[in-house]
This record gives structure tokens, sequence and C-alpha cells, in this order.
């Protein structure tokens, strides 16, 4: 039997599991590819399986990368994991090697007090046996939206931004589309991820590479509007399709609105769209450290639980606990057995802490 070994990688190490990348996602162009090794290995971490054995050209028989991203929650910045390029080799799947990766990784998050984890599944049912769960309060679009379970449900509808123009964004404006992003966020989500300059920049990379880009809208040199596209071409038919990852307003527009100041900006940006699209990313969230999550929690209610926790993955989540929540933040403290007055494995709980919770995430790598 070959021995394996579950480790984090060096960062010189990181170049190698480009080959299982390729193998596990051969929908990525070389391109794509290309700018997430350059990119997204520079401050990311690396968890693998690899065994004595390597299998053709590829070493490491599955991998995890930990992307990190500055989270704001209720006004608390923390640096949580977005778990991406979760790739097992062919010849070894269904042999529980990812079981026992996400295993130690999540053990090691704990450890480290990181509150929770996120990723957008693949097989989403996968995911739901190692405790993770949607978003309960669905996940903010970023044009007026909120999306639950597939259905989008309107907001209210702005005043029409299609007499101005807009133009594509350059290498100094970095600083001021943090400015504007982290404002709007801030007034309408309780979870979102926190952007920098260097944020934009990186984003600028990866669009580029997606043969699209980022137009900013402003008014008396006063930016009210940030839109950041995808372009994908069909080459059985010969049209362009225009994916748009995040559009973000002053105001809150209908998705009739939303695709109207779209095609707009397009046309402003000289790029020639056969056919525009929103697509979701609805994210999946795993508590990580119960101990690190509860004081970051405020709800719009006061609640007082004393639950008896059980979470197969995570061993220091377990145990009989008082958590109470509120505007102001949370609190938690263990409990005997018999001041429990409910029994919720990890899954049930997160739905039951993240219910006042509209979130923001829309990364796709």
């Amino acid at each position: 039997m070959q021995q394996e070994r579950i480790r984090y990688l060096s960062q010189q190490e990181k170049q190698d599991t480009r080959p299982l990348y390729e193998a596990a996602f051969p929908e990525d162009s070389k391109a794509f590819t290309d700018y997430y090794y350059q990119w997204k290995i520079i401050d990311n971490e690396v968890l693998v399986m690899e065994e004595e054995a390597p299998l053709e050209s590829v070493f490491f028989h599955v991998m995890i990368h930990l992307n990190p991203y500055a989270l704001w929650m209720g006004g608390i910045v923390k640096k949580v994991p977005y778990l991406v390029a979760v790739a097992t080799h062919a010849r070894v799947r269904r042999q529980g090697k990812m079981g026992r990766v996400m295993r130690r990784l999540l053990q090691d998050l704990e450890q480290k007090e990181v509150p929770f984890a996120f990723l957008l599944p693949a097989d989403p049912a996968y995911y739901q046996g190692q405790g993770f769960v949607f978003f309960p309060s669905g996940i903010w679009s970023g044009i007026g939206f909120y999306q639950q379970k597939g259905l989008v449900q309107a907001a209210s509808v702005a005043d029409s931004y299609l007499d101005v123009r807009w133009q594509r964004a350059g290498t100094s404006d970095g600083a001021a589309m943090a400015a504007f992003a982290n404002r709007i966020l801030e007034e309408r989500c309780t979870l979102f991820i926190r952007r920098d300059p260097y944020y934009y920049k990186r984003l600028q990379a990866e669009t580029a590479v997606e043969h699209g880009g980022v137009l900013l809208l402003r008014s008396a040199r006063k930016l009210c509007g940030i839109l950041v596209y995808a372009v994908e071409e069909s080459n059985a038919q010969r049209a362009r399709s225009a994916q748009v990852k995040e559009l973000l307003l002053e105001r809150l527009v209908s998705m009739e609105e939303a695709q109207r100041i779209c095609r707009n900006a397009l046309k402003d940006a000289k790029e020639m769209i056969d056919d525009l699209c929103f697509p979701a990313s609805h994210m999946m969230v795993r508590i990580t450290s119960l101990r690190a999550v509860v004081p970051l929690l405020k709800n719009r209610s006061a609640q007082v639980m004393k639950v008896k926790v059980k979470d197969a993955m995570i061993d220091a989540n377990n145990g009989c606990f008082q958590i109470e929540t509120g505007r102001t933040g949370g609190t938690i403290k263990r409990i005997t057995a018999a001041q429990a007055k409910r029994e919720m494995d990890i899954s049930q709980l997160t739905q039951e802490l993240f219910r006042d919770t509209f979130a923001y995430l829309n990364e796709w790598v």
C-alpha cells in the first residue's frame, strides 16, 4: 500500500499543481490558467495529498486551493478562505481521498480561529455532506436583487442611467473604485469582500484574459457606477455573449433596467454583443470555528440558543453551547448537556446563525 501524505505546499511548489488543474478543469483556457498561476498563487495556500508514485505527469493526487479574501462582516474585517480548484485525479476518485484532505483543511482552519470558509460548488450535494450550506438569506447579486433558491425578486427601480457615458477603468482608478464599492456594499449587505486598489488591479488582469473589462460611470467627475464583464464567443454560431460579473450603482435598479444599462455601457465600450447574461454565484458557507464566528454575527432581533452541536468534521465544534446573538454581535459559552434544549448538526446551526446575513460573494476564482 502506498504511503499518502497531506501537506501544504511551499511557494515554489505551487506551480507543480498546474498539471492537475489542467486535467481537472479542461474548460479553462490556457490564457485564464496562465492568469491564475501568475496572480492567485502569490498569496494563497495549497493543500495537497501526495503519494509515493505520481500519476502520469500529475504528482499530486488531490488538491484544494485556499484563496484569501478580506471579508467585511458587521464592521469587522476578517481574512477568510475561498476554496477553489478542488480537484482529485480521475484515476483515484471515489476512494475517500478528498474527504480526508477536506477534514484536515477544516480542522486546521478551526485551530487558526478562522470563522468560516466558502466556495462555489460544482456538486452541492457533495459539499452538503461535509457541512456546507447555501446562505439562507440568499446572495445579493449586485444589481439590486436578492437571489434565493434560483428566484429573483426585484428591488426598487432607479432613475435612468441611459443618458450618461461609460469609460474603461484605468490603472490609476483602483483606489476610487475600492472606495465606491465598499461604501455601496456597506449600505446594502451584512457580509461582503472588502476591496482595495490591488483587488481591482487583479480584477482588470482577470477580465482581460476573458476578453472583457471594467467600465466606470462618472457624473461631474464623481464615480457613480462600476460594471465588470467578460465576453464569450461561440465558434459555431459566431455569437458574442457578455457575462455581467458585477454591476454596482448608486441606486438599486430592476433587472429590466440593468439590462438596458449594461447594453448601453457595452456600446460605449464599442463591444459588439449579441447576448447578455447575469450569471449567479450561489455560494456555500461552512462554519469552521464556532468560537470565532459567533462574535461576528449581528441579528435584527435578540436570540438565545441552548444547543448541543454535532460536527462530524471538526471535533472542537462539538458540545453543548449557549449562543446569544443580537444587533451588536454574539457571545458563546459552553454549558452542560442538561442545559441544552435542542440538538443540531453544524449545517442546521449555520442556517440558523446566518438567517439575517445578506452576503455579497461575487467571486469566480
